[in-house]
């Protein structure tokens, strides 16, 4: 696996993901410090720019120190910063991880996500050789949940944190 801060850009047909120092600070602001984003995840709300600030800022540590990964998501022809996914959580032994996004509530249910999900599922078999990938969703988040089971992630009878359900997806 090569070092995280290499994995950038990645392209989708409509979709760009790049680090999120590469979008503008307000617009991922705007994404943190949305009510329904926040609960939809289970996050606490960022209420001033300096948490967002300072979000990005670990966020980018930990792909410097090969513990995460994590992208904003934009629109490939207007660059307009959609929202963001993560390859996270990784086992020991770097063959299992987790994935996360969140896009904004205006760019929700028009298959931003699932595009994205479905090329960075190919990523992380094909690119980072993991064997089985991971998302967790809160109970109550049905959109995640439904997103999930399209891209082809089976329901795990136990989750690893009991507060989520968790849902995987292993190499072919």
């Amino acid at each position: 696996m090569q070092k995280f801060e290499l994995y950038h850009p990645i392209y989708t047909d409509h979709f760009v993901l790049d680090w999120l120092t590469t979008s503008k600070l307000r617009d991922v602001y705007m994404l943190r410090n949305n009510a329904e984003v926040a609960a939809a995840s289970g996050r606490d709300l960022d209420d001033t720019l300096e948490e967002t600030t300072d979000y990005v800022n670990n966020m980018m540590r930990l792909v410097m120190n090969n513990q995460s990964l994590m992208w904003s998501v934009s629109d490939k022809e207007s660059h307009q910063f959609l929202g963001t996914f993560c390859i996270w959580n990784f086992n020991d032994d770097k063959t299992s991880a987790e994935v996360g996004f969140e896009i904004l509530p205006d760019q929700q249910n028009h298959g931003i996500m699932h595009e994205v999900l479905i090329r960075m599922i190919s990523f992380a078999f094909d690119e980072l050789g993991l064997t089985d990938v991971r998302g967790l969703t809160l109970p109550n988040n049905e959109v995640s949940q439904h997103l999930l089971k399209k891209a082809g992630f089976q329901l795990e009878a136990d989750s690893p944190n009991p507060d989520y359900l968790s849902f995987h997806i292993q190499r072919d």
